[in-house]
């Protein structure tokens, strides 16, 4: 009775022209999904992720004073080792992890350039304003210097990717080791205009083993989307994870909530709440990607065969273009 009364209460006092108020994030995907389903021209801009990144990830969060950070999925395992970024002012050097959106934005703005230019070596600007642009931030002193330390955290880190190989003649484990960079040079200057004539061109040289992992098989994902998604390092993850296993997926498969925690959640000690993070991160997805069959139970995550939400395509651009 008192459910009944609090419903019809609601629907009295709520004017039928009331407007809906939902946050910043949806509101993106909502407005994204719009622009998608009315054809606008730059509903999609495509872009490109490595596939290492659909299969393992990056912190979330700093993981701190660590010697090393690992996530698995399956038999696949990422370890990393930390920047150790010189204090300029003390001389010494402190371990520093890559976490959050910032590399994720980053590596995809890479994997893209990488893909296009069928370069290793790709231009950030000649500023920082001018690059975080492109991988689409907002420009401020906060935001600059967070950029910065950021990319330095990236590039300095040491990394592994560990899986078992299976031949007709047995099996055994495969370890690639490698950096995301052989060569970084920053040339922002202290007032940070775009186009500053005295400045050198900033660029990154992509390790061979990183920038091979790119080209050889490149994810398509959209760019548009990936803003759309916001400050959420994990709902980016998803997204990528789910469209790349659209492309090979042949019949419904069964993925059990543990294992999908070890390679998403590894901050979620209670599996129940890393349940209910990833579920509220998936509907969130599905509005930007409606043709993703996916249907959460209690114990498994199923998924059944659908479209990509970017088809498979590998354009390329000139170097300089």
């Amino acid at each position: 009775m008192t459910d009944t009364l609090a419903t019809e209460i609601t629907l009295i006092d709520v004017p039928a022209d009331a407007p809906i108020l939902i946050d910043e994030t949806t509101a993106r995907l909502v407005n994204y999904a719009a622009n998608l389903e009315g054809g606008e021209e730059d509903a999609m801009d495509i872009g490109y992720s490595a596939r290492i990144w659909a299969q393992v990830s990056l912190p979330y969060r700093n993981p701190g004073n660590i010697p090393y950070w690992e996530r698995r999925n399956g038999s696949v395992s990422l370890m990393m080792q930390p920047a150790l970024l010189l204090d300029a002012q003390t001389g010494e050097r402190t371990p520093a992890y890559p976490y959050g959106v910032l590399p994720r934005q980053a590596m995809n703005w890479m994997a893209t350039e990488a893909v296009l230019t069928q370069s290793k070596q790709l231009e950030l600007g000649r500023s920082m304003k001018a690059f975080m642009e492109k991988i689409g931030l907002a420009h401020g002193g906060r935001d600059a210097k967070r950029v910065a330390d950021g990319l330095k955290r990236l590039f300095g880190a040491n990394l592994s990717v560990e899986g078992l190989e299976i031949r007709p003649d047995g099996h055994g484990e495969a370890i690639e080791y490698f950096r995301i960079a052989d060569s970084v040079r920053l040339w922002f200057g202290k007032d940070d205009v775009e186009d500053n004539e005295g400045l050198w061109q900033s660029t990154v040289t992509l390790s061979e083993r990183f920038y091979d992992s790119i080209v050889s098989s490149p994810v398509p994902i959209d760019l548009n989307a990936m803003k759309a998604m916001g400050k959420s390092a994990m709902r980016m993850d998803i997204y990528l994870w789910l469209t790349y296993r659209m492309f090979y997926l042949r019949k419904p498969t069964r993925i059990k909530w543990n294992d999908l925690n070890l390679q998403f959640g590894a901050q979620y000690t209670q599996p129940h709440k890393f349940k209910a993070a990833f579920e509220g991160h998936l509907r969130a997805i599905k509005i930007i990607y409606p043709e993703a069959r996916v249907e959460p139970t209690s114990e498994y995550l199923i998924l059944r065969p659908s479209p990509p939400h970017v088809e498979p395509t590998k354009p390329r651009r000139e170097v300089g273009a």
